[in-house]
């Protein structure tokens, strides 16, 4: 999104924006600790908090993407892919082999997922995404879909896309049975009302009040109960709302909290979501696998309700310690083909904090 004047930020208050993905990323890292430990019977109960945490982390992920990516509507196609496209499918096709590589040296343990080091698996990842990395698959999706969409009236744009987006978190409704087509479905509305109204979010946002902050966390609570002890997620568009009253509750939160100076950490984590995010899970299967030989002892298994937070802990850490010990081999975060961009325009894409 392009910022015309300084003046202009006052009015539209973007300090949340990190703050927000910071707790986006502790809580997919979270979600996949607790995942992969289910594997081994040590998730204790957080498999069903992690039901109520997953309706969160994604949605922020691709509202907030959506945010900085306005200009992109006023490119040509060649422009489009070259300062765009070009960026995410290159990191796509390189994390998912660095996934390949990885799972050839560290066991796969994972039997509900397909294997990574499959031939077939491994040649359908550009159309067919089974590797962790769907996340920039799909922001390559939604990149090129709004772009497409860009002559339709908004109204009708979101009308239909968030059809689609009901018809696909309601379960038995529309299931492609791949994450990622899955959650290009379910997540695109988010990115697409970003877009067009980032200007709207970032003012309002900068008028909540506590008073916000206890009424959306009531709802988001309320709606919880409603999809898991309840199980009415077979309502259409229950889980979408509960999505979209995350995203909400994540901005008011944030909002209100990134003044709370002991929660700088915050901050930090969300300027280095990314690397996170890309991070993670690696680190998150190393620990299965040295964890698996002792699935059975009874102290371990006694932690289980713990142990998904201390492990998330522990790779939220080394993650961003890695990433840091990392960053100057360059060619792991930007793609080498990206256009050189002039120093003003670097500090105004770190400024919006999305992917030029």
């Amino acid at each position: 999104m392009y910022i015309s004047h300084v003046k202009d930020i006052p009015a539209e208050n973007r300090e949340w924006v990190n703050f927000a993905k910071g707790a986006a990323i502790i809580l997919v890292v979270l979600y996949h600790c607790s995942l992969f430990l289910n594997d081994l019977d040590l998730a204790g109960g957080t498999p069903r908090l992690r039901l109520v945490l997953s309706y969160f982390p994604m949605p922020v992920f691709f509202f907030i993407a959506g945010l900085t990516a306005r200009r992109m509507l006023t490119w040509n196609l060649k422009d489009l892919w070259r300062r765009r496209l070009l960026a995410l499918v290159y990191l796509y096709l390189l994390w998912s082999v660095i996934r390949v590589v990885f799972y050839f040296i560290v066991p796969h343990l994972r039997g509900t997922e397909r294997s990574p080091t499959d031939p077939f698996n491994v040649l359908l990842l550009p159309v067919w995404p089974t590797s962790s990395y769907w996340f920039i698959w799909a922001l390559a999706m939604f990149t090129l879909l709004a772009w497409l969409l860009r002559k339709v009236p908004v109204s009708l744009q979101i009308t239909l896309i968030g059809a689609m987006a009901i018809v696909s978190t309601t379960p038995g409704m529309l299931d492609l049975d791949n994450v990622g087509w899955d959650r290009v479905a379910a997540n695109f509305i988010f990115f697409i009302i970003a877009v067009y109204f980032p200007h709207t979010v970032y003012r309002l946002a900068a008028r909540v009040r506590v008073w916000h902050a206890i009424l959306i966390v009531a709802v988001y609570l309320g709606l919880a109960v409603l999809l898991v002890p309840l199980h009415l997620s077979r309502i259409p568009g229950l889980v979408l709302l509960e999505s979209a009253v995350a995203v909400t509750m994540g901005v008011i939160l944030s909002t209100l909290l990134v003044r709370v100076k002991w929660l700088n950490f915050m901050n930090t984590l969300g300027q280095y979501s990314f690397q996170i995010y890309l991070l993670h899970l690696f680190l998150v299967a190393g620990a299965l696998a040295l964890l698996a030989p002792f699935a059975e002892e009874p102290w371990l298994r006694g932690a289980g309700n713990a142990l998904p937070f201390l492990l998330a802990a522990i790779v939220l850490v080394a993650s961003l310690h890695l990433a840091r010990l990392l960053r100057r081999f360059s060619f792991l975060w930007v793609s080498p083909f990206r256009k050189r961009q002039s120093p003003a325009l670097a500090r105004r894409s770190r400024l919006d904090g999305g992917l030029q």
